[in-house]
């Protein structure tokens, strides 16, 4: 070994092991993906990161070269890239969210808007990439987060840059069901292969179904569950034939948006809310943040963000306590005492301020699980969903409150 490469093999080491593994998401024969960070850089307000190490045969180097000169709030940013032995390692950004397949798993089929809204965030991500000459080759519901600026497309690892002239692709990759016939053998993958698995996406997402599922196409071909004007566009947009497909994602997220006008194809439509998922009947899921979670956005964020989150869980604390102990007292009205009805009142409204208090609005403020994002992710969307969770809370509590105030009165308790 030369010189200059032994020196860049020291640097490379010296790199790799300045992060600490937080923990493995994933791991097999092509490479691995960790969730890592960097002690030290706090104050920076940087997150935790996601390193993925890929095997040099499958691995494109050009891929994220070109990658790193590309913003869009729909790929997930790339801090650095560098070669081991046998490996190049990807470092990125680590996007927060669940995954539309866990989404999908919890809360069924989508609805036509917010099946529009992904597909469209997708559409330009992956015209982003196109634009820099690289083909994703894996868009499928794993890869795809729902987070507070939008669905972000992740995981290039098998992405590669399109060759003039070739005949087929060198690895043949990707996930059944949304991978397309090229990568197969049949053919070179080229921009019109991811807007296959885009389609197929759609289709998913308004199914409820994987499309290698058995049940997949009676219920995309069910008018009752997908309108004729959708079918047709997943239809064309999966077409065996690339020449028979939309020849480019661009040309796909307009005819969806133009099916659905409620859809407008922005990121704030999730930043209000990307915990929510709405499903077919337009209901809304809300997914409670980990301690896990909340403990791992703590120990990332900087101090301001720590010293907040911790202002706003003593304050919870305080309060809940304050109920708790009203709770145990015998509390009288004037002329009248309702003991068991106000202690369960008490009990309730304590509890849920240890939900919000303690752990929701600290994970809002540090960017954690459903909230997340980091800086990344901007003030805004946080101060939004603190906002939409207090007016529920207000809700839920006036509701109560006056309920069992009647069921008091009523029932003389």
């Amino acid at each position: 070994m030369d010189a200059p490469a032994d020196t860049q093999l020291m640097a490379a080491l010296e790199k790799d092991e300045a992060y600490c593994v937080e923990h493995v998401l994933a791991s097999g024969e092509a490479g691995s993906t960790e969730v890592v960070s960097r002690p030290g850089a706090e104050h920076l307000g940087e997150g935790p990161l996601v390193r993925k190490r890929v095997k040099r045969d499958v691995a494109n180097v050009e891929v994220f070269s070109r990658l790193s000169s590309a913003a869009d709030k729909h790929l997930p940013r790339v801090v650095e890239t560098y070669d081991l032995p046998d490996q190049v390692v990807i470092v990125r950004e680590y996007v927060y969210g669940a995954s539309l397949a866990s989404c999908v798993a919890e809360a069924g089929r989508m609805g036509e808007t917010a099946a529009a809204h992904v597909a469209a965030d997708v559409c330009d991500a992956v015209t982003t990439l196109h634009e820099q000459g690289i083909v994703h080759r894996d868009v499928s519901p794993r890869n795809v987060i729902l987070s507070p600026r939008g669905a972000v497309l992740i995981d290039l690892g098998i992405a590669r840059t399109y060759v003039e002239g070739a005949q087929r692709d060198t690895t043949r990759l990707g996930t059944w069901g949304f991978a397309s016939p090229e990568q197969y053998g049949f053919a070179q993958t080229d921009g019109r292969s991811d807007v296959y698995s885009i389609g197929c996406l759609l289709g998913y997402m308004l199914t409820g179904v994987t499309p290698d599922a058995e049940g997949y196409a009676a219920a995309l071909a069910d008018s009752a569950v997908v309108r004729p004007e959708l079918r047709r566009i997943v239809e064309k947009a999966c077409s065996f034939e690339p020449s028979e497909r939309y020849q480019s994602a661009g040309a796909l997220r307009a005819v969806v948006l133009q099916a659905v006008p409620d859809a407008v194809a922005t990121s704030d439509s999730w930043t209000s809310g990307a915990a929510t998922l709405p499903n077919a009947r337009g209901d809304n899921y809300l997914t409670l943040v980990t301690p896990v979670q909340l403990f791992g956005a703590f120990r990332v964020s900087d101090g301001t963000r720590k010293l907040g989150s911790i202002a706003v869980a003593l304050l919870g604390v305080f309060l809940g306590a304050l109920f708790v102990l009203a709770a145990s007292q015998a509390i009288t009205f004037p002329g009248q005492q309702y003991p068991v009805t106000l202690m369960l009142l008490m009990l309730f409204i304590g509890a849920y301020l240890a939900l919000l208090c303690v752990v929701e609005a600290p994970a809002a403020i540090l960017g954690a699980g459903k909230y997340g994002g980091g800086r990344h992710s901007g003030a805004s969307a946080r101060l939004a969903i603190l906002g939409k969770w207090a007016l529920f809370g207000a809700s839920v509590l006036g509701v109560a409150f006056f309920a069992l105030l009647i069921f008091a009165v009523v029932l003389n308790v």
